[in-house]
């Protein structure tokens, strides 16, 4: 079992009138698409943030390692406008040099990367061009992945939610239409809303996509399933390769809250579903924790519940 943290790590710092608070200490730069689009970057702002961000995950990969965390979810804000800036991550030698460093980092201590597209990766719409513009997100993420030496499989997961409700269809169509290297690494995670694990069961069987079964999302749109039948269902759609789950819970005294209060994450873990903790202390699952509190909330998880990595 190897538990996940997403995208930060937080460290204190004690602010001017003695109190701490925790940030990420990831210090990402972020580009802007409209500062973008007005000139507001050169080449050089850019390739700036691009070296940045590497270097932090760089450094990162050291604090993983002392904290025996095995497994670690990217960032989807690496290289910012990628899709706009041409042929300039692929060209640099020097960025291409980091990648590879970063890659050779993780493998070696063996650490699961993954990553997690955003909201508006949706390959079932409507629309060709929203489906164009997330395959293009797709590929990027992929370029990364290849950038890193990753092998093409859903072991290093670029996992993303079904999208518009009702196109099953559409999805199946765009999946076996995209490039191999995205294809042999993507798989589709249940939602609250549009799509459950039965669902997505039916497509992985059609493209072979395994599911990623999230126990919080299930809570809320079951399609009749018991916590069992959708995780040893979803779980047997990977074949060889050890399932990705995620976990994360509402925040007690929530329970009984609105929708939008319920289906928020909590800052730490609070309860795993048993069939998911057996999962996890026999080994057979590596489960991504969507918990606010990030690497606090792993490592109190891990001390809370006696969990053995």
């Amino acid at each position: 079992m190897s538990l996940s943290i997403c995208c930060q790590w937080l460290e204190p710092r004690t602010k001017r009138d003695g109190s701490v608070i925790f940030e990420n200490s990831i210090k990402e730069r972020i580009l802007q698409l409209g500062r973008y689009n007005s000139g507001k970057y050169d080449d050089n702002k850019i390739n700036g943030a691009y070296h940045n961000n590497v270097d932090q995950l760089i450094q990162l990969v050291p604090k993983l390692v002392a904290n025996n965390i095995k497994s670690f979810r990217m960032s989807s804000n690496v290289l910012p406008l990628f899709d706009r800036t041409g042929n300039m991550a692929q060209t640099d030698e020097l960025l291409l040099h980091k990648f590879k460093k970063l890659g050779r980092l993780f493998l070696d201590n063996g650490i699961r990367v993954t990553s997690h597209p955003g909201q508006f990766t949706v390959i079932s719409s409507d629309s060709d061009l929203v489906i164009a513009n997330a395959i293009k997100e797709l590929e990027y993420h992929s370029w990364m992945f290849d950038a890193m030496g990753f092998a093409q499989t859903p072991y290093h997961a670029i996992n993303i939610h079904g999208g518009k409700r009702d196109r099953s269809n559409r999805m199946v169509e765009t999946i076996l239409s995209l490039p191999e290297n995205v294809r042999k690494r993507l798989t589709l995670e249940n939602d609250e809303r549009c799509y459950n694990v039965r669902q997505l069961l039916d497509v992985s069987e059609k493209t072979g996509v395994p599911v990623v079964w999230d126990s919080h999302h299930h809570v809320f749109n079951d399609a009749g399933m018991t916590m069992d039948e959708a995780m040893w269902e979803s779980a047997a759609t990977w074949g060889d390769i050890k399932p990705l789950q995620h976990l994360s819970n509402t925040t007690p005294g929530l329970e009984n809250g609105s929708f939008t209060e319920r289906r928020k994450h909590s800052y730490y873990i609070h309860y795993i579903p048993d069939v998911q903790r057996e999962a996890m202390e026999a080994d057979i699952v590596d489960v991504d924790i969507e918990a606010k509190g990030k690497n606090l909330a792993l490592l109190k998880m891990r001390k809370d519940f006696s969990l053995k990595v």
